[in-house]
């Protein structure tokens, strides 16, 4: 027996340009904060230049556990939130917020703030459903797309 998959929408993202540049400002207030509070403020940053870089392509893809760079979140139990993001029918455009067909980014490589120098885990994920679902090979060359459109099977 399936389980509808709820989903809803987070606020619009607007005026990234300018949030960015006062996170970033953020680093330099007096006294200095820890370096916790700048690893907090390096990964709002990230987040934000991800999403902001989304607008502009005009792309959707993986920012949080089941939330996509349009600002849909979905709650799903019964598989993988990123394959619930994915199938989902409700994406909106990012600044008319309107619905929409989604065209997904392809791999995204170290975005999202991590601790280390490896991959945030979102990221991760995220570019192991590209290669995993996405990415096709002719003629023993594998290709891999900068951009592709989830269809379902009917």
């Amino acid at each position: 027996m399936s389980e509808e998959i709820k989903w809803r929408y987070l606020p619009a993202e607007k005026d990234l340009a300018e949030r960015i540049k006062a996170t970033e400002a953020e680093h330099y207030v007096k006294p200095n904060p820890s370096v916790v509070v700048h690893w907090g403020i390096a990964s709002r940053v990230a987040m934000l230049k991800a999403i902001y870089q989304d607008q502009k392509d005009g792309l959707h893809s993986l920012i949080g556990h089941g939330r996509c760079s349009c600002g849909l979140e979905v709650e799903a139990r019964i598989e993988s939130l990123t394959l619930a993001l994915l199938k989902s029918e409700h994406h909106r455009n990012h600044r008319t917020l309107k619905p929409e067909i989604p065209v997904f980014r392809g791999m995204v490589g170290k975005r999202l703030f991590a601790l280390n120098s490896s991959q945030n885990s979102l990221d991760q994920t995220w570019d192991e459903l590209v290669l995993g679902y996405a990415a096709g090979s002719h003629s023993g060359i594998r290709f891999i797309p900068s951009a592709f459109t989830a269809i379902p099977n009917n």
